[in-house]
């Protein structure tokens, strides 16, 4: 295996920690932000998940970038390198799978 894929399977396993992690705690998030402001729920409530899951996924974009351009999503990378779009071989596509797999 080239190192070059190695490093984008690792790089892609730790973005799939984190991604799975953080987008498990947005309910709790939710409830913490709903209580400390005394919001009932309903719209609100479901106005500051959306927020929570823009600046999650916004940050997220963030640590992938700087992790060589990681992804936690098996299905974006199949459809990335269906459409020609980026370095990816099919080695290394088939490589990355695993590590993105939740």
């Amino acid at each position: 295996m080239k190192m070059g894929v190695v490093k984008a399977v690792v790089a892609d396993f730790v973005m799939t920690f984190i991604a799975i992690f953080c987008v498990s705690t947005i309910g709790v998030l939710t409830y913490i932000i709903r209580s400390a402001f005394g919001i009932a729920p309903g719209l609100a409530s479901l106005s500051i998940t959306i927020l929570i899951v823009f600046l999650l996924f916004l940050m997220l974009s963030v640590i992938a970038e700087a992790l060589g351009g990681a992804a936690f999503n098996p299905a974006a990378t199949a459809a990335f390198y269906a459409a020609g779009v980026g370095k990816d071989s099919l080695f290394s596509v088939a490589a990355r799978f695993p590590a993105q797999d939740k």
